[in-house]
């Protein structure tokens, strides 16, 4: 009349290995991924950075350190494996031993006619239970596939890990960057920045280093081009095939000559006295005033 004691104690341990089959399968997946994340990111190079000195070799650590991480999440994934109540996933996946399996193992010490009989019924019905029913076919090969999956990937990265990880000046450049030994405060070279040539001084657009053309002054173009090394300032140059040909102003006040004054009085204001002239002179820097 125990024998649904017996049964279901062998459908208890069946499941509960199946159970942990699920459990190194997560094992292995968390172990692959974690480990080929530790190779794109290049984490030898960080732990020869910060730990040049270890008990054992650098190379170790981070599978060491991926099936030690593989492991923890394992277990807080498959922590309540063990609290799961097989009567009741047994009830539901075999409707005859609904409530009474339950009823049965409750009473399990008890000795009656009814009880007995309950016993009976649950004994002859608990030889059809199979613990491999108990857990999802589909779970079980889904997790299989996906293992397959991620122990292939770790395989072809940790073979081809040039591929695929980050390089090792970008890391250098990283670590300088969070340690505050970039300094941004220094000379920077601005004469080797890409330049577009084509519209210096055409439509207000482009770089003023580069070609000339990038101004053009009554009719003939000027180069302004900085010279890196050079002194402050820029060197004017005429572009153009033919020199301009500048004549020689007068010697006599600018002012003055700017005035309205015509080319045809010029000669009679040099005959002027010299008080004549200064008279002039600050009646026409006046004038430039207004």
């Amino acid at each position: 009349m125990d024998e649904f004691l017996d049964k279901l104690k062998q459908t208890r341990t069946g499941f509960l290995s199946r159970m942990r089959i699920l459990f190194i399968l997560d094992l292995i997946a968390i172990f692959s991924i974690l480990y080929a994340i530790f190779i794109i990111i290049n984490l030898e190079y960080f732990l020869n950075t910060f730990l040049p000195v270890t008990a054992i070799p650098i190379r170790f650590i981070p599978p060491v350190l991926a099936i030690f991480i593989a492991v923890l999440l394992s277990i807080l994934l498959h922590r309540k494996d063990s609290k799961l109540n097989v009567i009741r996933i047994i009830e539901n996946k075999y409707p005859d031993l609904n409530e009474k399996l339950r009823t049965a193992y409750d009473n399990r010490d008890e000795s009656n006619v009814i009880v007995d009989s309950l016993k009976t019924i649950v004994s002859e019905s608990m030889k059809v239970v199979s613990p491999s029913n108990l857990l999802a076919k589909s779970r079980i090969i889904s997790k299989v596939i996906i293992t397959i999956i991620f122990i292939a990937g770790m395989v072809f990265i940790s073979n081809n890990p040039q591929d695929y990880q980050i390089p090792e000046n970008t890391l250098s450049n990283i670590t300088k960057v969070f340690a505050g030994e970039e300094n941004n405060t220094g000379l920077i070279d601005i004469t080797n920045s890409p330049v577009n040539s084509d519209n210096i001084g055409a439509k207000g657009s482009g770089d003023i280093f580069g070609k000339p053309k990038i101004a053009s002054i009554e009719g003939k173009n000027i180069d302004l081009t900085l010279y890196s090394g050079m002194d402050t300032g820029f060197d004017v140059r005429d572009t153009s095939q033919t020199n301009n040909q500048f004549i020689k102003s007068a010697a006599f006040p600018v002012d003055v000559l700017g005035s309205n004054v015509s080319d045809g009085g010029y000669s009679m204001l040099m005959t002027k006295t010299e008080t004549e002239k200064m008279i002039i002179n600050q009646y026409a820097v006046e004038r430039s005033k207004i």
